[in-house]
C-alpha cells in the first residue's frame, strides 16, 4: 500500500480516535477531516482494518474514547498513540436506554410525563 493511501478521518475536533478509510499498515498515515487535522500525519504502530479506529494520542486505562465529539467507549488498557482501537482494548459505552429516546422531544419513552 502506498503511503498516500494510508488515510484516517477525524470526525470532530475533540476526537482522540480517527477512522481508517482503508486497511492501514504500520507506518505513516495522513489524517483528513474538517477540524484542522487535514494534512497532519500520525504513525500507525500496527495494522488497523478499514473502518476501525486509531489512537490520536496516548490513552490511559479507563479513559473515554472520543469519536464524533462523543464518548463511544472506555479503554480497558493503556493505548499508545498510533495503536489500533477496537473491542480488544476498549468496551462500548453504549447506553441501551438512549436507544429509547424520542427523536423529537429527546425524552425517554419509558417514563410517563404528566402535566398537573
Amino acid at each position: 500500500m502506498k503511503s498516500m493511501d494510508q488515510i484516517c478521518y477525524v470526525v470532530h475536533e475533540a476526537d482522540n480516535a480517527a477512522t481508517a478509510m482503508a486497511d492501514i499498515e504500520a507506518g505513516k498515515v495522513t489524517l483528513t477531516g474538517e477540524y484542522g487535522s487535514a494534512g497532519k500525519e500520525i504513525t500507525a504502530l500496527q495494522p488497523v482494518p478499514f473502518g476501525h479506529k486509531i489512537a490520536l494520542r496516548d490513552l490511559e486505562e479507563k479513559e473515554p474514547v472520543i469519536k464524533y465529539g462523543a464518548c463511544i467507549g472506555i479503554t480497558t488498557k493503556k493505548i499508545r498513540k498510533g495503536m489500533h482501537i477496537h473491542l480488544h482494548n476498549m468496551k462500548s459505552a453504549y447506553d441501551f436506554r438512549s436507544a429509547e429516546l424520542d427523536p423529537v422531544t429527546i425524552h425517554a419513552k419509558d417514563i410517563e410525563y404528566k402535566v398537573y
